[in-house]
């Protein structure tokens, strides 16, 4: 899951996975243009805490947690209403040196610079 600042940012990438969406707590249902804009006028009139932000999900649900929190799922794709979604929102650890040569990585990276090892896979 990728995590973003604004709802707009996040439903511009849902829309790729995604043609139609469900409100979570009504029967409102949004097609692309509808969620896009519903999400530019949510920034600008209620833009969320600083510590907050979006997720969207693989079938391009959208949730909006707190770091380390709970995910509380806005927008239901259409395209998997069955989907098993993730109740919180999990940071990939960081890792600072290769496990296999060593060498320094780059933050955020998933392979190693110097030797290709996938820093996730060991």
């Amino acid at each position: 899951m990728e995590r973003f600042d604004t709802m707009l940012e996040a439903a511009e990438l849902a829309a790729t996975l995604c043609g139609s969406w469900s409100f979570a707590t009504s029967n409102d249902r949004y097609d692309v243009k509808g969620l896009l804009v519903l999400a530019e006028t949510s920034d600008s009139e209620d833009p969320i805490d600083e510590n907050d932000f979006y997720v969207v999900s693989p079938s391009g649900a959208i949730g909006i947690c707190e770091d380390g929190g709970d995910i509380f799922w806005l927008f239901f794709s259409e395209k998997a209403l069955d989907e098993d979604l993730p109740l919180t929102y999990q940071v990939n650890p960081q890792i600072n040196f290769c496990p296999k040569c060593g060498t320094p990585t780059v933050p955020d990276a998933r392979f190693c610079t110097q030797c290709g090892t996938d820093l996730f896979a060991i």
